[in-house]
């Protein structure tokens, strides 16, 4: 027994979009790499120095908007540095390398650890941490290396994140997302759905309203896992309290074997990019 990974010997490393519950990083075993956004000269640490709650304060009084920046290879090395003092084992998790540098910088410090693998899960925000507590949940009663592979394999091909969106402004003027995609957002109440399709954010749906939004999202949901599935799955919102609670309510309705993880809140960095007024869901049918 004394060869499978377990919580005691596992630690997991998140760079800070993975935007959790709060109080997730307090947990023993896992660490958080944060990246920075940039208010003209002055910098913050996502989720260290600035919360989400200062930071929309921050955007909405803002008439420039912010810039982000990934972790430099030195920060990651003092968190596998940390994490192998007390564990055998690292998993480090990270935002698609379409979206940011991160899982880069990732890698190239994980060349001076045994014990340590990098992964880029071909997402953002919350369904990172999605990932973790599933592989932690592999953890906790015990599991192969070779398990522990397969599943992050398996997490990185098969989840699905859907976003709906106030604006695409804010991805556009960030890069994230084409320029004639923000076209559809900001007039006449038509709000853009987009999902995280092969490491990259891409439309998903034109919609006007919240009951045709409601009502897409269902589709997306019926179109990427089944009925009986074991479905697990997270809410995430930017400065919304209405929508991730029918979320929640519309998957455990369409799935008997729903599972909800956890509610996270878009930090900074993600923040930046996606804008106030989001509300998203990230899911895995195991």
């Amino acid at each position: 027994m004394s060869d499978l990974l377990t919580a005691e010997n596992t630690a997991i490393v998140l760079d800070s979009t993975a935007d959790p519950c709060e109080g997730y990083f307090d947990r023993p075993g896992i660490f958080m790499v944060p990246l920075k956004v940039h208010f003209g000269d002055e910098t913050y640490r996502d989720g260290v120095d600035m919360g989400y709650k200062e930071f929309f304060a921050k955007l909405e009084a803002c008439e420039v908007l912010p810039t982000t920046s990934q972790p430099t290879v030195g920060e990651f090395t003092a968190a596998y540095a940390e994490a192998r003092e007390k564990y055998a084992h690292v998993f480090s998790l990270h935002l698609s390398g379409e979206m940011s540098g991160t899982v880069r910088a990732a890698e190239q410090a994980a060349e001076a650890f045994d014990g340590v693998e990098v992964y880029d899960l071909r997402t953002v925000a919350t369904a990172l941490a999605l990932c973790s507590e599933r592989l932690r949940a592999r953890l906790e009663s015990g599991c192969t290396l070779d398990e522990a592979r397969e599943y992050l394999t398996y997490f990185r091909d098969n989840s699905h994140l859907i976003v709906h969106a106030a604006t695409l402004e804010y991805l556009r003027r960030g890069g994230r997302i084409g320029r004639a995609a923000s076209l559809v957002g900001g007039v006449f109440d038509i709000k853009p759905l987009i999902c995280a399709v092969d490491g990259t954010l891409t439309g998903y749906a034109k919609v006007r309203g919240l009951k045709k939004a409601m009502a897409a999202m269902e589709r997306f949901v019926e179109d990427n896992s089944r009925r009986f599935d074991e479905l697990y799955f997270v809410t995430l919102d930017a400065i919304n309290d209405e929508e991730p609670p029918l979320f929640r309510e519309m998957i455990e309705r369409l799935r008997p074997n729903a599972h909800f993880v956890m509610h996270g809140h878009v930090g900074a960095v993600v923040g930046t990019h996606i804008g106030p007024g989001t509300s998203a869901f990230a899911m895995i049918a195991e």
